[in-house]
């Protein structure tokens, strides 16, 4: 009896070390049984099952800390674990589902392929359950951890339009000899990239006689600025999802109509061996309060585990207007609406995502939205995300008693919210105008300490209001960031990029660079402070390697441009005014150089 005391102290000991320790502890398993105790011997399955023992002892009155260790392997998921008010622990207490220490813990929407065939062309064939019903389609294949392309055309970069057609919206003649001649172009995509978002619609039909492709709906939002040769007489575009097109090692094309997964495999891979896997589920977490009573689901903690593999049902259109905000199929006013999001936060609070993995998602990663305050996401790794990496708040959409919700009940503002140390990356994978970490209509947001790379679009995105209209948006922070290899693929946007007037809001110490020439008409910047931004302080910042300006201002009000080290390139200039009066912006103290300076090379930004 003395060693197994001995024992569980020594246990108890190690798990407090690493911020494990509960009054209360619970087991789950892949192998467990839901019908057993919960207990390390006799482990429950499911995390609705540890989640449901927790929901019965606090109806009971129990509130003390608790931890759910969750062992080593994989909890496959077909639709969200929820959370609500009743899971919620009052402050001073909470709920920890985390992985036991040094274990591999992965929760994934997805299902796993088997049963490959080589074929005499090289490719390898499997049969899906439920694909030719409609039961099983989607739009991302995952082989070893790796997202693979689906078949498009060209493989690489892209092909631009000859001429678009009158209506400016459902047909343009391309090039001759730019696409192949084919006996069907049922269920290819057009992807269609605009200056700082794209679109993915339908082809109809590709006529080889008079070199013209016509779309099945229109291209780009209803207003007039998403015109296909708005800002470029000659936009980029490709072709996916043809069975034609699969000609290069790692690419696949589902066949609907026989339910077969066709793959072309990357070299030295081995159809018995290979672990692909294609999503299932939507979405993986879902914890949300009551709007009605205004309860709110709180105090949880989730630790150490890897989230992966969630799909978008395609709406048939994608149009989007800017940061994976999208235009309805059926246009109401161009509206924009959010890409769902693997995990999503709303009337939360003091949630926490610790050192956790969020991946190969088909829409968006994580959402603090409306009415969450005081939620962490903390040393996270978010990558390999179809839309945005991580949102706080909302757009202005949403409506309170028939009005805009910030202005009928302020109080919903997401509020105190932080990203910190986290490394956000390869976001945007089929939606390219996302980006890293998107902050609407928030307060008091902090975003620090991160490293935000390797996106096609903007790296943090601030605000969501195109005027100088005041609203509750102010007091956020974005301090200390590494922001580097951005807009690699569209244009008009920055390494952070803001909107509409923030007051009390800083942007400061942040490190930016690697931003791409643009690629479309607009330019690029470190930092884009576009239309309405006004009352914010902008110091300390070091911005190299742009193509075009550090700064650029556009329709701005009055803003502070203090103590930043600016370099330019020759023959820019370090601001770039875009119909903003220059006494607007006051500056002082910065260093404006053509190289960078030894000692802010290896400068503390980014996570610690």
């Amino acid at each position: 009896m003395h060693s197994i005391i001995c024992k569980r102290i020594a246990v108890l000991a190690c798990l407090a070390a690493v911020g494990l320790a509960g009054d209360v502890t619970l087991h789950v398993a892949p192998q467990g049984d839901d019908a057993s105790a919960g207990t390390k011997e006799a482990p429950f399955a499911t995390l609705a099952r540890a989640r449901d023992a927790i929901r019965s002892r606090i109806k009971s009155g129990h509130h003390s800390p608790t931890l759910v260790l969750l062992a080593e392997g994989t909890y496959t998921l077909t639709e969200p674990i929820t959370f609500g008010p009743q899971d919620s622990m009052p402050d001073g207490s909470r709920v920890t589902y985390a992985a036991r220490p040094g274990e591999s813990v992965f929760i994934s929407g997805g299902r796993r392929i088997t049963g490959w065939r080589v074929e005499t062309n090289g490719t390898w064939t499997a049969t899906l359950p439920g694909a030719r019903e409609g039961r099983w389609v989607f739009r991302q294949l995952f082989v070893d951890g790796e997202r693979r392309p689906r078949a498009r055309h060209p493989n690489t970069d892209y092909l631009r339009v000859n001429a678009v057609g009158k209506d400016r919206r459902t047909n343009f003649t391309f090039h001759d000899g730019d696409l192949p001649p084919l006996p069907s172009w049922l269920g290819a995509e057009l992807v269609f990239l605009h200056d700082w978002s794209i679109s993915r619609v339908p082809i109809e039909s590709v006529v080889q006689s008079n070199l013209t492709l016509t779309t099945a709906v229109n291209v780009g939002p209803v207003a007039k600025h998403y015109a296909m040769d708005h800002y470029e007489k000659h936009p980029r575009y490709f072709i996916e999802n043809m069975w034609a097109f699969l000609d290069a090692p790692g690419e696949w094309f589902l066949d609907t109509s026989a339910g077969v997964l066709h793959y072309r495999p990357m070299p030295g891979e081995d159809p018995n061996t290979i672990h692909a896997v294609a999503p299932v589920a939507t979405s993986l977490l879902t914890l949300e309060g009551d709007s009605a009573t205004g309860s709110k689901v709180r105090n949880l903690t989730f630790r150490d585990v890897v989230f992966a593999h969630t799909a978008w049902p395609f709406p048939g259109r994608y149009a989007a207007g800017q940061a994976a905000f999208h235009e309805e199929f059926e246009p109401t006013g161009g509206l924009r609406v959010p890409l769902p999001a693997a995990i999503q936060l709303t009337f939360a609070d003091g949630i926490r995502f610790e050192s956790c993995d969020l991946s190969r998602c088909g829409a968006s990663g994580l959402w603090i939205g409306a009415a969450s305050s005081s939620n962490v996401v903390s040393r996270c790794h978010i990558h390999d995300i179809g839309g945005n990496g991580i949102m706080i708040g909302e757009d202005n959409n949403r409506r309170v008693d028939g009005k805009t919700w910030w202005r009928a009940a302020p109080a919903q503002a997401a509020t105190g919210n932080v990203v910190e140390d986290c490394l956000v990356e390869r976001c945007g994978r089929q939606f390219f105008g996302a980006v890293g970490i998107w902050s609407g209509m928030t307060r008091r947001t902090m975003i620090r300490n991160n490293e935000i790379r390797n996106l096609p679009y903007t790296g943090v995105s601030l605000g969501w209001i195109w005027n100088l209209t005041p609203s509750i948006c102010g007091g956020n922070v974005v301090e200390a960031n590494h922001i580097h290899d951005i807009l690699k693929v569209l244009s008009d946007g920055g390494g952070i990029y803001t909107l509409g007037r923030q007051p009390g809001t800083v942007l400061t110490r942040n490190l930016i660079h690697g931003v791409s020439a643009n690629r479309g008409r607009a330019e690029s910047n470190g930092m884009f402070l576009d239309q309405g931004t006004a009352d914010i302080e902008i110091s300390g910042n070091v911005i190299h390697d742009t193509m075009k300006s550090p700064l650029r201002f556009h329709q701005a009000g009055t803003n502070l441009v203090s103590g930043n080290i600016l370099v330019t390139p020759g023959g820019i200039p370090h601001i770039r005014y875009n119909r903003t009066p220059e006494s607007n912006i006051v500056q002082r103290a910065n260093v404006v150089t053509n190289r960078l300076p030894a000692k802010v090379e290896t400068g503390c930004f980014g996570p610690r």
